[in-house]
C-alpha cells in the first residue's frame, strides 16, 4: 500500500536555509485561504458517509478527481458519495542546484538559496511544524505553507481510503476495502506436533438429579454422580476461525463454504475424517475473523500419538463482477480431546481455580450437592431493594473443566491445568446455563421463605415482594438463594449445579465529609480545645442525612480506639472524644478536639502550623453506607523573634554580621596558658543579646517570659572538614552543647566544641581529631567554622524560634608558620653547611604577631606561651631537583645517600641548626625543599623552606 498525494502535497522534513528569505507571491496566498476553507467542511460530509455505509462492508470505491467526488457502494448494492475536494492547486518542493525550489502545478512560484557556508543540503534540519511555518536548522525563515491537505490511499491502483489533514492535524477515513475477498488465513488454538491445529471435542459427564424436597432451613440437595453411573455424552459442532483479508468482506459475498480433510501418513483400511459442505447459516464474520461451524464424524479424527494426522483446508467461493473464484486457505490439524470433571465456578473470585467454585463443590473437587454450603457462607453478591435493572447472575458464574487428550493408549493424559468457559462459548459446546431461585428458610418460628422477596428473568434478579408495586424496602437484609444448572441443550440432563447466595440491600448511600474550621490560633503553654456545638450536629450531620438524632446513633457508631478517642489517622493531631450528656436519650452527643501544646509544636515545626483531626462515625449493620467523617481544623500562629536593632556589637560581627571569630586568650591578660575559649556574650551591647517579637504572641512568648541558650544547630550535623593531617572528618551534633567529629566512614567520635549553656562560653577540645581539623587552615584562609543558634525558651520548656539566631563561630588557628628567603647551604665546607631554625623559619600568631621582641610587644615570649614544642625538618620528605627531577616530588633520598640534610636541637627553643653535608664527589649548584613542621599546644602547622645548595666551594 502507498500514498499518492493530490491536489494538495504533504509536507514531511522540509525546510529552508538560515540565512535565506522566503518570496513569497499572492496566488500562493490566496490558495492557503481557499484550500483551509474548503477542506473544514470536509469531517461533516465524511461523518454522514461513514453513517449511511454502516457496517454492511464495501464492495466498490470510485472517486472523480474532476468532480471531487467520492462514491461507495456497500455490500447491498446501496451507494453513497460526498463531495470531497476539486480544483485544488498542488504544491511540490524541490532541491535543485544549491536551491530550494516551490512549485505549483509543476510551474515555480519561489525559491531561495541554501546557506554559502552549508556542506550540503541537510533534509533532516528542514521542517515544517503544525502550523505550516517553514524552518531550517530550528530557524523559522516567515514562510508558511497550506497546513491543510488531501493524501488519497491506494492498493494496487484502488482507492481504498483517505487521510484529510485539516490545519496540522491528520484525520485518517479508511473505506473498508473495495476488493473482495483474497485470503483465508487460519487463526490457529493449538498447535500439534508444532503444526497449527484447532481442536474436536467431546464431552462426558454423569448426570445430576434433584432429590425430594420440602421448604426447610438448609435448602435443597442433589443426587451427586457417582462412579458407577452411566455417562452422558455431548458431541458439540465444530468451530474453526480464519482471519479474512480485506476485513471489510461479509459473509453476503461468500456463496459457498467447503472443508476438506486428509490424513497423512497413515496407512490402513480406517475411513478418513469427511466434512464437504459447510452450513452458511451457522457462520459469520465478525471483526475480520470468520467463524465456520460444521460437522463431522469426530471418531475419524486420527488420535494424537497415532503415525498420521489428521488436516483440513476451506474453500470459499465469493462473487466477483458478475462471475465467482475460490480462495484456498491453508491446512491446519484437527485433533480430538475429552471434556469432563465440570463444575461452576464464581467469576469474580481471585483465589485458585480449586477454591473458586461456586458452593456446591469444596476445594477437593468432590461435588455434594447442596444448597446448605450457600446458606452458610457469605452472599456471593448484592443488589440494592430499589434497582430496579437487578444484577445479572451470570457475570458471576463461569464453567471449569478439565480436558484430556484422545491416545491410543490409557490412561490419557491431561492437558495443562484446569480450563473454562465463559458464558458466551458454552453454546459452541452444546452446553447452557439455567437459573432458578431455591427455597429455604430462615428463624424457626416465623420460617421466612428467603427466595420469596425476589424474581429471576433469566439470569436477572431483582428484589421482589408478591402484591407490592411500589419499591420493597421490606426486602432489605433478605438474602434469597439461585440454584444455576449447567445443562446438556439438547435435553436440559443436568451437568452439574451450584448455588449464589445473593443480599439484598438498603442500596448505596452516600456518606458524609463536614469540616469545622476552628481558625487560628496562638501558640501557648496552654491546651487548646474546640468542639462540635448542638446545632452543628444537627445542621451539618443529622439534617443533611435526612435522619433524626435517634436515627442518626442508631445506625452510626464512632470508630474509637482502645481509650475510647475517636481513631484518628496518623498525621492527625490531638485527641477528639465523645461529649455525652447524662441523658443521652435527649441531648444531642457532640465531639471535643483537645490539642497540647506540644501538638501544636510538632505542627509548626513539620506542617506550617496546619493542625488536622478526623473522626469517623462507621455504620454498625449496614455496609450500604458509607463513613460520616467530622474533620476539625486550625493553624497555629507561630511566633517568632530576632535580635533588637543593634544588640550586636558591629566590630564584633563579621561577614556581613553572620558570624563571630573564636580565638586563644591573649597573651598576660585573662589567663596565661593559652586557653581556647570565648564569651559568646561578649559579642553583644551590655555582654548580653537582647530579643524582639516579630509577632503576635500569647502571654507564654512574650520576650520577658523567655530566656536564651546557645546550641550547635542541626546544620552542623555531617559536615565535612579536612585535616591538617589528609584525613576527611565528618560532624556529628552529639547534643546541643556537644559537637563531635570522626574520620568519614567511621563512628569513632571525638569530641572538637562544646557549650557551656550556664555562662555562655565556647571551648575548643584539646585531641588529636580536633587539632587536625584546627590547624587545616589559618584566620587569612578559611578557619574551620561551626554554626551555631540562639534558643529562647519559655516556662514550660517550649522554644520560641529565631529568624536570625543562626550564626557561624570561626576558630582561629592559633600559630601560623612561614618560610624566611634568602638562606642557602653551600657544598663542600668543613663540618658541613649550617643555618639557624629560626632563620629558616618564623612564627606568628592568630592576630599575625611574629615570636620576636619588638617595641610593642614581646614576641619573645609567645613560644612559652603556645607551647611551643618543636621545630623540625621533615627529613625523610626532603625533596631536590637534582639530575632535572621535580622539586616538588623527588626525594633526595632516592637520588643518593651521600648529601645529608640533618638537625640538631628541633625541642628547645632556638631550636635548633640545619646542617648540610655532602659525603662523596663535587657537585654543582641544585635546589632542595625541606618540610617544616612546628608542634605546640594545639596541634601542628607546616610549612616548606626552599634552599639553593651552592656548588662546592672553589669550583
Amino acid at each position: 500500500m502507498r500514498k499518492r498525494f493530490v491536489k494538495v502535497v504533504l509536507f514531511g522534513a522540509l525546510a529552508l536555509a538560515t540565512t535565506t528569505s522566503f518570496i513569497s507571491c499572492k496566488d500562493y496566498d490566496d490558495d492557503i485561504k481557499r484550500i483551509d476553507n474548503e477542506i473544514g467542511q470536509i469531517n461533516k460530509s465524511l461523518d454522514e458517509l461513514k453513517t449511511s455505509i454502516g457496517n454492511n462492508g464495501i464492495k466498490s470505491v470510485t472517486y472523480d478527481a474532476a468532480t471531487g467526488k467520492l462514491t461507495i457502494v456497500d455490500a447491498n448494492d446501496k451507494s453513497s458519495s460526498c463531495t470531497i475536494a476539486q480544483n485544488l492547486p498542488e504544491y511540490t518542493i524541490e532541491v535543485v542546484g544549491g536551491k530550494v525550489v516551490l512549485k505549483k502545478g509543476g510551474q515555480e512560484v519561489s525559491s531561495a538559496d541554501l546557506p554559502a557556508a552549508a556542506a550540503g543540503f541537510d533534509p533532516a534540519k528542514l521542517t515544517v511544524n503544525a502550523a505550516g511555518e517553514v524552518s531550517y536548522d530550528g530557524v523559522k525563515t516567515g514562510v508558511k505553507v497550506p497546513t491543510s491537505s488531501i493524501a488519497v490511499i491506494e492498493k494496487d491502483g484502488a482507492v481504498v481510503g483517505y487521510t484529510f489533514t485539516i490545519n496540522g492535524v491528520e484525520y485518517p477515513f479508511y473505506v473498508a476495502d473495495a476488493l473482495p475477498l483474497t485470503s483465508l488465513v487460519f487463526k490457529p488454538a493449538a498447535y500439534l506436533s508444532g503444526v497449527e491445529a484447532m481442536k474436536a471435542a467431546n464431552l462426558t459427564y454423569t448426570k445430576w438429579a434433584k432429590n425430594a424436597y420440602t421448604l426447610n432451613a438448609v435448602g435443597e440437595t442433589w443426587q451427586a454422580p457417582v462412579a458407577a453411573a452411566k455417562a452422558s455424552n455431548i458431541t458439540p459442532d465444530m468451530v474453526a476461525y480464519y482471519h479474512v483479508s480485506p476485513v471489510g468482506v461479509t459473509m453476503k459475498q461468500i456463496s459457498k463454504l467447503v472443508l476438506t480433510a486428509d490424513d497423512k501418513d497413515f496407512i490402513g483400511t480406517r475411513a478418513a475424517f469427511a466434512i464437504g459442505d459447510v452450513d452458511l447459516s451457522k457462520c459469520s464474520i465478525e471483526d475480520g475473523l470468520l467463524r465456520v461451524v460444521f460437522n463431522g464424524n469426530s471418531e475419524a479424527i486420527q488420535k494424537i500419538d497415532a503415525s498420521k494426522i489428521t488436516v483440513m483446508n476451506l474453500k470459499a467461493t465469493v462473487n466477483v463482477n458478475g462471475g465467482s473464484k475460490t480462495i484456498q486457505s491453508d491446512y491446519a490439524a484437527i485433533y480430538k480431546t475429552v471434556m469432563k470433571d465440570f463444575v461452576l465456578a464464581n467469576a469474580k473470585s481471585t483465589a485458585t481455580p480449586d477454591k473458586a467454585h461456586l458452593y456446591g463443590a469444596d476445594n477437593k473437587r468432590n461435588l455434594i450437592g447442596k444448597a446448605e454450603d450457600a446458606i452458610k457462607a457469605e452472599p456471593m453478591c448484592e443488589v440494592a431493594y430499589d434497582n430496579t435493572k437487578g444484577i445479572d447472575l451470570k457475570d458471576y458464574v463461569e464453567t471449569h473443566y478439565k480436558e484430556f487428550t484422545d491416545t491410543e493408549k490409557t490412561p490419557s493424559e491431561q492437558i495443562g491445568a484446569e480450563k473454562s468457559l465463559t458464558n458466551a462459548q458454552l453454546a459452541d459446546y452444546g452446553l447452557k446455563l439455567v437459573y432458578s431461585l431455591s427455597d429455604y428458610y430462615q428463624g424457626e418460628e416465623n420460617k421466612t421463605n428467603q427466595s420469596s422477596f425476589a424474581k429471576l428473568n433469566g439470569s436477572v434478579l431483582v428484589a421482589s415482594i408478591e402484591g407490592v408495586t411500589e419499591a420493597p424496602i421490606a426486602a432489605v437484609g433478605r438474602m434469597p438463594l439461585v440454584r444455576v444448572e449447567l445443562q446438556r441443550i439438547s435435553d436440559g440432563e443436568v451437568v452439574n449445579v451450584g448455588w449464589i447466595k445473593v443480599k439484598i440491600t438498603r442500596g448505596d448511600v452516600a456518606g458524609l465529609n463536614w469540616t469545622k474550621d476552628c481558625g487560628n490560633f496562638n501558640l501557648s503553654c496552654n491546651d487548646q480545645k474546640y468542639s462540635v456545638q448542638y446545632m452543628e450536629m444537627n445542621i451539618n450531620i443529622y439534617q443533611k442525612l435526612g435522619l433524626t438524632k435517634a436515627d442518626f446513633h442508631a445506625i452510626y457508631e464512632l470508630d474509637v480506639d482502645a481509650n475510647g478517642n475517636a481513631k484518628l489517622k496518623a498525621t492527625d493531631d490531638g485527641v477528639v472524644s465523645p461529649l455525652t450528656d447524662a441523658d443521652a436519650d435527649r441531648e444531642t452527643i457532640c465531639l471535643k478536639w483537645t490539642l497540647t501544646p506540644w501538638d501544636a509544636l510538632n505542627a509548626i515545626n513539620k506542617k506550617e502550623g496546619k493542625v488536622t483531626a478526623t473522626a469517623t462515625y462507621k455504620p454498625k449493620n449496614d455496609d450500604s453506607r458509607g463513613n460520616v467523617t467530622i474533620t476539625f481544623t486550625a493553624v497555629v500562629n507561630a511566633p517568632s523573634a530576632s535580635f533588637d536593632a543593634g544588640s550586636k556589637i558591629a566590630e564584633y560581627w563579621y561577614n556581613s554580621m553572620s558570624g563571630i571569630r573564636i580565638n586563644t586568650v591573649v597573651p598576660g591578660t585573662l589567663t596565661n596558658d593559652c586557653a581556647f575559649i570565648s564569651d559568646m556574650d561578649n559579642v553583644f551591647v551590655g555582654n548580653k543579646p537582647s530579643f524582639k517579637l516579630n509577632n503576635t504572641a500569647s502571654e507564654d512568648f512574650q520576650i520577658k517570659n523567655v530566656t536564651y541558650k546557645y546550641i550547635f544547630a542541626s546544620k552542623n550535623e555531617k559536615v565535612e572538614a579536612l585535616g591538617n593531617d589528609g584525613v576527611t572528618y565528618v560532624l556529628h551534633v552529639a547534643s546541643e552543647t556537644l559537637l563531635q567529629a570522626a574520620p568519614k566512614g567511621s563512628a569513632a567520635y571525638k569530641d572538637v566544641a562544646k557549650i557551656n549553656q550556664a555562662t555562655g562560653e565556647i571551648a575548643y577540645q584539646d585531641n588529636a581529631v580536633a587539632k587536625a581539623i584546627l590547624n587545616t587552615y589559618s584566620h587569612s584562609e578559611t578557619p574551620f567554622s561551626a554554626k551555631v543558634d540562639v534558643i529562647l525558651t519559655n516556662k514550660c520548656n517550649m522554644n520560641l524560634p529565631m529568624t536570625d539566631g543562626e550564626f557561624d563561630a570561626a576558630f582561629l588557628r592559633p600559630v601560623n608558620v612561614f618560610p624566611n628567603t634568602g638562606k642557602y647551604f653551600v657544598d663542600g665546607k668543613d663540618a658541613g653547611s649550617s643555618v639557624k631554625m629560626l632563620d629558616l623559619v618564623y612564627l606568628t600568631d592568630w592576630r599575625d604577631y611574629k615570636f620576636e621582641k619588638t617595641a610593642d610587644y614581646d614576641g619573645s615570649t609567645y613560644y612559652n606561651y603556645y607551647g611551643v614544642q618543636s621545630i623540625a625538618i621533615d627529613k625523610d620528605n626532603i625533596t631536590c631537583d637534582l639530575n632535572k627531577g621535580n622539586l616538588e616530588t623527588q626525594k633526595l633520598a632516592k637520588v643518593t645517600d651521600q648529601i645529608v640534610i640533618d638537625q640538631t636541637g628541633a625541642t628547645a627553643h632556638p631550636y635548633g641548626t640545619i646542617t648540610y653535608t655532602n659525603n662523596t664527589n663535587n657537585v654543582q649548584a641544585f635546589k632542595v625543599k625541606i618540610p617544616v613542621i612546628v608542634t605546640y599546644k594545639w596541634g601542628t602547622v607546616k610549612t616548606a623552606v626552599y634552599m639553593e645548595i651552592k656548588k662546592t666551594e672553589g669550583n
